[in-house]
């Protein structure tokens, strides 16, 4: 299965001004792929179409067979919240809620959240978070919100994990923390990753790098350092 994008075309205001021209290609189950491009290359509207996040002005993703632009909405939300987890550049935490709490949010909109929250508190512990699970937003280090955000993402076990610059507000070593996380989700949990990153050794990370330029994809394969 994974995901495919079919003659996937962006277009934003009007007069339109199209972002993204006839896209074509697919990811595979357990792939982790970097999209990369100069700012206002496409790569972060690519990621929300792909990730369910919007959708195309024309073409196609598909999902898991799942053509996006047809299923209901509930069938929709249902899959955001079970198969996808999200990751951005700010970590969108909600502020009145413990650590805990906010990783627990998927659960609790699944139902799930008291069956869960023994294994919760575990993948805090793995993420360096242990004894901060009942601290606020606030109380917690650049660093530290972002490892919480990335446990929400990863606290339904999704198969897609999709980025977007989730390295861009961190200093050198939260970052590293961070990449090391994802590359782990990758390759113990089989978690497909798309990451949107500007950072060319972060990219070259990946097992494949699709480099976009003016909404168009420049090159699509092993990733390059330059």
């Amino acid at each position: 299965m994974g995901l495919l994008a079919k003659n996937l075309v962006k277009s934003f205001g009007e007069p339109p001004t199209t972002v993204l021209h006839g896209l074509n290609f697919s990811i595979k189950e357990g792939e982790f792929v970097s999209l990369t491009g100069r700012s206002g290359s496409g790569k972060s509207t690519l990621l929300y179409l792909l990730g369910a996040l919007d959708a195309p002005t024309s073409g196609q993703v598909e999902i898991d067979g799942h053509d996006l632009s047809t299923i209901s909405s509930d069938e929709l939300h249902r899959l955001r919240n079970q198969s996808i987890g999200f990751v951005f550049q700010f970590h969108y935490l909600l502020p009145e809620l413990t650590a805990l709490e906010n990783v627990l949010m998927p659960a609790r909109k699944a139902k799930k959240d008291i069956a869960m929250e023994k294994t919760i508190r575990e993948l805090l512990t793995e993420f360096g978070l242990e004894g901060k699970e009942n601290r606020l937003p606030r109380q917690l280090s650049g660093g530290e919100q972002q490892r919480v955000a990335i446990a929400r993402a990863l606290s339904m076990s999704p198969k897609y994990l999709f980025a977007d610059e989730p390295t861009g507000a961190l200093d050198t070593a939260n970052a590293e923390i961070v990449m090391g996380l994802f590359e782990k989700a990758n390759r113990e949990l089989g978690t497909t990753v798309i990451l949107v990153t500007h950072d060319p050794a972060f990219a070259a990370r990946a097992h494949r790098q699709i480099k976009l330029v003016d909404g168009r994809i420049d090159s699509d394969g092993p990733p390059t350092t330059n």
